[in-house]
This record gives C-alpha cells, structure tokens and sequence, in this order.
C-alpha cells in the first residue's frame, strides 16, 4: 500500500493557522452537540460558515491521523484525491482541500492521510475480520462497496454518531436511494469530487454539419431521446477512406454498454424504486420500458455512426487506458457526442474547438426533470464496521463534509468546472442540473440476480430485454429479499 499524508505541521502552516483559524474563533456558549460528556462551547472555525454548521464541539484527540484507504490508480483508474494537500501547488482545488484539513485538523488535534492500495477491497475485508482497522474510511467503487456491505464488513451510517445525513453536504438523493431499509452503508458527499453523467458534445461538428445545437433543443425543453438519437445519425466519415468504420473515424457518439443504462434512467426509468419502509420494490420493466430500450438500441446498433468503446480492443496510445484514449479523440473533432461524467472535463482544457455539456437526454418533453445517473463503478463513501471510536469518527466525518461544503466546493464546482473548464454558460447551467438530479439505485450497486450485468448492460444490439427480464425475474427477487432481510434484521 502506498501512503499519502500531509507533511508535519510546516512553519507555513503554522502561520496559516494562526492568522487564519485562531482570530475568528467566537465561542457560542449555546452551542449544540453532544454526547462523550463534550463540555467546551462550541466555537466556529471559519469566518463564513452557514445555517447548516452542525456546530460540534472541539475534542483534543492527541495528534490521531484519520485515514482513508482508496484505490492506487496503477491498478485503478476510479481514485480519489482530493483527501490530503501539501498546499504548495497552483491547483485552486488542492489549495482549498489543504485550508479545510488545516481548520479541522486544528480543531481536533488530528493528522489526515490517505492509504493507497492494489486492492483496497481485501484490505477492508482482512482488517475487518481480523477485528483491527488500520483506516477510518474506504472511499472505492460503489460496486465494491456493495460487495462489502452483504459481507457485513460495513458500518451502518445511519447508526455513526454526529452524522446527520439531512444536512445537505450528504448527498439528499443518495441518502434514500442508496438505502436497504433503515441500513446505509455508503452514501455520496461533499468530500467526494464528482459528478453524475452527462454528455459533452462539439460544437465545431454541429456548425460543421449545420445541425440543431442541443443547447437549442434544451432551450425549447425538446432536449429528448428521439433528438439525441437524430444528430448521432447524422455524422459518419471513413476519414482514411480505407472502406473501413473504425477507431480512426469520425462518428456521431462513442457507446459503451453502460450507456444504455444511462440513457434508461434518463429517462425516468429505475430498476428498483424504494416504499416510504425503504424496501427497493421491482420497477423496471412496463411499455415505456421497452420502447426506450428499442429507441437507445436503434441508436447504437449502427456501427457506421456509433463506435463501440466497449467491444473495441483499441491500444490506449500511452493514456492509461482505452477510454481515455477515445477522450483525446473527441478533442480532435472524431465524435459529436462522448457520455461521460463532466467532473472530468479538464481533459478537453486543451481542446482546439469548443465544445459544451448537456445533462442526459429525457424519454419526450412531458417529462417533467432530468436525470442524471451515478455510475455503479463511481466512487462512493464508507466506513469499516470495525471502529476503534465511533463517536471520533462520526464527528470528524460530519465537520469534514461541512467544512468541504463552504470552502472546497466553491472552489471545485463555481470556480474550476463552472468557469474555467465549462466554457460557455449553457454548460455552466447544465453542470449545475447534472449536480442537482443525480439518481442512484441500489439494483446497480447489488446486481440483484444479475439485472444490471445481464439485463441492463449486455450488448443491446443482442438483447431483447423483456426475455433477459423474464429468464431472471425469480431470481432478481429472491436476492433482493435476502439482501433487505439481512440488513434489517433485528438486533
């Protein structure tokens, strides 16, 4: 495992801490929190806070280091690093993580690291059942996780004292969706940098070829199913003039089987729905269903305008892998349409043309709001069910989503992506839509009897989805129960 930590406490940092953290601390003699007997008042750590400080009281934790384990991105592009900062860098991001860990780690006497490792799941999995955790939080796949979490190898967070998932810096979708019942074992928040998908687009290719822009089509709420699926068609080029559609071709869109996912839950649709009891009740398969999925199908069955990333055994050309690859061509006017989380956006910094983000498509203009799917493979945030201090934990946690809400995410969201990545206002609003409607879904993340992998996310163009369905509905139930009763058994 490789470790990334901050440094001991630098002159500089001392000096920030002085001038920054000490002069604005105003004690609050009525103060909320509690529990551990905590008497001190509580004071607050930053000049411009919000009604959403949860307010918690100092704690004197004699110089514990908090650590997250997360992915080493040698043997896993999905990692995470915005957890620990030097501060010396121009990265405005970096900057912003360092001054957070600063206050806090003032606060608490505390030290942030971070733990990368080849293989964080079985990190989790011999730690926890060797009754000893050398970490605090796992920050890996959702997917992941979800295999964590039926293994009993998870803490409910819903139990983990101070957390209060109805402050916004928890993910307020994410808290209900990715619930079994009353359990929450990995949730979304502010201290984890991404975002939903989206799509990107050129808009050099939609002057070129004199096409409705998707901006337009937002702008008179016809941003649809059926128009996306129209410009995609509209471009093919053998560029090489070889005879020949491969990976050295112009194309409407990339296609990777998620995206049919995607596009589904776009569209409204869900594979499970939770009851106001939190039991994820089967909801994927009605007529609208089956004509979104035909719809998406004919969009990417034609390989003479879509290009397969999924199926293509493309060389990565030195990028760290194939997908990446297929970014740098869409910098260089080979796709129209590439669906992709924009918190990756400063990949196309150095794009030549201009290019914008839209939110996924919607099923028709009836629909009445966008939504924006949280891949299964995204990071997502957990703790081990082994904690050598709960209370320690759930505090730290909570101040840390705070703080990252007023002082990282300004600068990340509004600063970074909002104005110097996006480069025209639509995407501006369409970042803003992307973050607001994220959807999650615990089908995804559990793969209940194979819905996603063999139903969801095989090959469309050889699929029929009602009879992948129908071959797996019984045992799609049957793993969802098991996985409901497991998790809200009684104590």
């Amino acid at each position: 495992m490789k470790q990334r930590s901050i440094s001991p406490k630098s002159l500089f940092c001392l000096l920030l801490t002085v001038f920054f953290v000490l002069p604005l601390a105003v004690s609050c003699a009525n103060g909320s929190g509690g529990g551990g007997g905590e008497t001190q008042p509580y004071e607050t750590e930053i000049p411009v806070g919000n009604e959403y400080d949860p307010q918690i009281p100092k704690v004197d934790y004699n110089g514990y280091e908090f650590v997250f384990l997360t992915a080493l991105q040698a043997s896993d592009p999905y990692t995470v690093k915005n957890i620990v900062s030097e501060g010396e860098t121009a990265d405005l991001v970096l900057d912003a993580v360092y001054r957070r860990n600063v206050v806090l780690e003032g606060k608490y006497n505390i030290k942030f690291s971070q733990v990368e490792s080849a293989d964080a799941r079985g990190d989790v999995r011999s730690q926890v059942m060797a009754g000893q955790c050398e970490f605090d939080s796992v920050m890996i796949r959702g997917a992941f996780l979800a295999e964590l979490a039926r293994e009993g190898l998870l803490y409910n967070l819903n139990e983990l004292p101070w957390v209060d998932m109805s402050k916004p810096y928890w993910d307020q979708n994410a808290k209900t969706e990715l619930a079994v019942g009353k359990a929450l074992f990995f949730t979304n928040c502010d201290i984890n940098l991404r975002l939903s998908f989206g799509i990107v687009f050129n808009k050099q290719l939609i002057e070129d070829y004199q096409l409705t822009s998707p901006y337009e089509f937002m702008a008179n709420n016809n941003w649809t199913l059926d128009n996306f699926g129209s410009l995609v068609k509209s471009i093919s080029l053998d560029q090489n003039n070889d005879g020949v559609m491969d990976e050295n071709d112009r194309y409407g869109s990339t296609f990777e089987h998620n995206n049919v996912c995607s596009l589904l839950y776009a569209s409204g649709i869900r594979a499970t729905t939770n009851d106001a009891t939190g039991y994820p009740e089967l909801t994927l398969m009605s007529d609208k269903t089956v004509t979104a999925y035909e719809k998406i199908k004919d969009i990417f069955s034609d390989t003479n305008y879509s290009y397969c990333l999924s199926c293509s055994n493309m060389d990565p050309h030195g990028f760290l892998h194939r997908f990446n690859y297929a970014r740098y061509l869409f910098t260089q006017d080979f796709y129209l349409f590439h669906i992709y989380s924009p918190s990756g956006i400063s990949q196309f910094a150095d794009m030549e043309h201009e290019f914008g983000v839209v939110p996924l498509p919607m099923y028709d203009s009836t629909q009445d709001r966008y939504y924006s799917m949280c891949s299964y493979w995204d990071v997502l945030v957990a703790c081990p069910a082994i904690l050598e201090d709960p209370d320690r934990t759930g505090r730290i946690l909570e101040d840390l989503n705070y703080y990252s809400s007023v002082i990282v995410i300004p600068e990340w969201f509004d600063t970074m992506l909002s104005r110097k990545y996006a480069r025209d206002d639509e995407s501006e609003q369409s970042l803003k839509i992307i973050k607001d409607t994220a959807v999650y879904d615990m089908a995804l993340l559990f793969d209940f009897g194979g819905i996603r992998a063999k139903v969801l996310e095989t090959d469309p163009a050889k699929n029929n989805i009602s009879t992948s369905y129908a071959k797996l509905k019984k045992a799609i139930q049957n793993d969802l129960d098991t996985t409901y009763s497991k998790f809200n058994a009684p104590n």
